[in-house]
């Protein structure tokens, strides 16, 4: 397609002396639709691409979103849905921050778990192609294709080889753009891999094949994902911050990371109280981890420092029948100890509905333990929106009422379903029939030009 040049459209507007005004492009279109046809005096409108825009510049950068399922107690991990292929094929995803390869098991894998979803078919898709041995970046071949073999802490192992595909975040009804990126086919799972109710993984961690890293190179704005995981569910974007997705409740602080996503914490106060005397030292920010983890002195004294808080009346009727559960109402955990994180300068706040999990009924139970490495799993990452700036190696979070989705939902009921609480219930036009989208998107379009027409006439 050749290059959008300058040009000048004819249309009508009401009898007067003749004007010019310039315009974007995409409101060539808009104009004729709106415009045309009325009476009255044709007038020359240039249209010009946007300035600072040249012709190499012309793909649209945006944000791709999505709802998040899961929870730290039953699936114990937070999954997206991807679509992969043409046409495209729903897969579940463990959103993990801790590693660096999206990839799920593929229809002719003899050692793979039964998962939430089908496995991705090769042969289903006319835009597969596997990754040669050859191509930048690959570091190890297995039968003229680049493959990968991976070991995790808590002991699983995937092995598999790496393809080229389209990629959709979230699902059809969502309106994210499409776009080529490198991922891997399970060939063997072992451990939790294997048993895990998701269909695979998706590393977000810094790096050159993460997702991130291939969108960003494509339609996604900026080199930057945020997450907002809350009890049940939450919201996950690439490119920007949704504010709408994401509604935070305080101030937004900023940590620079180091390596992956590790951050310094300096200290831990409860109660006006230094609970340790030098820093905690490095922790891995890592959603794909289902709880937090210091060492076993560091999370005895703050099992203590909390008990002893309850001890004394403060939480409450909450009641300790074990040494690591609380049987408490809500109206209980509201009254328990906030523990404030120092990173620098920057200050988070961790309620007792993140350092501590529902593990059924009225019965709370801590969500750290001490066992390094040093980890801020998703327990930590909780009621916050957390961003991920790989552009500026930093990390910002911010208290948020983050979205509920309890339920995931089946794919042909997708565009209507709701959240729970606390987030966006389905936008006014995915509720239209398709003849009233067209009407609203129009009157959307027209109230952008008359807005245009007041500010240059």
């Amino acid at each position: 397609m050749r290059p959008l040049q300058n040009a000048d459209v004819k249309i009508c507007c009401a009898p007067g002396s003749p004007q010019q005004w310039r315009f974007p492009w995409g409101y060539q279109v808009a104009i004729l639709l709106l415009l045309a046809g009325c009476d009255g005096k044709p007038v020359h409108l240039p249209l010009a691409r946007r300035p600072g825009i040249g012709a190499g510049q012309q793909r649209r950068l945006s944000t791709d979103e999505a709802r998040l399922y899961g929870d730290t107690s039953e699936l114990m991990a937070y999954h997206a849905d991807i679509e992969v292929g043409t046409p495209g094929q729903l897969l579940s995803v463990i959103v993990d921050t801790g590693s660096s390869r999206t990839a799920f098991p593929c229809s002719d894998c003899e050692n793979c778990g039964s998962h939430m979803d089908p496995p991705f078919s090769p042969s289903a898709s006319s835009t597969f192609r596997w990754v040669g041995c050859a191509e930048s970046g690959c570091s190890s071949c297995l039968n003229n294709s680049c493959s990968y073999t991976a070991k995790y802490v808590e002991g699983s192992s995937i092995e598999g080889k790496y393809f080229k595909d389209v990629l959709h975040l979230g699902v059809s009804e969502r309106e994210n753009d499409k776009s080529v990126v490198r991922m891997g086919c399970h060939t063997r799972e072992t451990g939790l891999f294997k048993t895990q109710v998701p269909s695979g993984i998706m590393g977000l961690r810094d790096g050159d094949w993460n997702v991130l890293s291939q969108l960003a190179d494509g339609h996604v704005h900026k080199k930057l994902f945020a997450l907002c995981l809350a009890e049940h569910g939450g919201s996950f974007s690439m490119g920007e911050v949704n504010s709408t997705w994401m509604p935070t409740t305080g101030p937004w602080q900023w940590v620079p990371y180091t390596k992956a996503y590790y951050v310094d914490m300096d200290s831990v106060t409860m109660a006006g109280h230094n609970i340790f005397n030098e820093p905690l030292g490095s922790f891995l920010v890592d959603s794909g981890t289902t709880y937090t983890y210091f060492t076993s002195r560091q999370a005895l004294a703050l099992e203590n420092q909390i008990r002893d808080f309850c001890k004394a009346g403060a939480c409450g009727s909450a009641k300790m029948p074990t040494r690591s559960c609380y049987e408490a109402s809500d109206d209980d955990l509201d009254k328990f100890p906030d523990l404030h994180l120092s990173f620098g300068s920057a200050n988070y706040t961790w309620p007792a509905r993140g350092y501590l999990y529902r593990r059924s009924g009225n019965w709370w139970c801590y969500s750290f333990f001490g066992m390094p490495p040093l980890t801020l799993g998703a327990s930590f990452m909780r009621n916050h929106a957390i961003v991920f700036d790989q552009d500026a190696k930093r990390i910002g979070f911010a208290t948020s009422a983050c979205p509920e989705f309890v339920t995931r939902a089946e794919p042909e009921a997708r565009a209507s379903v709701g959240v729970t609480k606390h987030g966006p219930s389905t936008s006014f036009l995915g509720q239209l029939n398709s003849a009233h989208q067209h009407a609203a998107s129009l009157l959307v379009v027209l109230g952008a030009l008359i807005s245009s027409l007041a500010q240059v006439a």
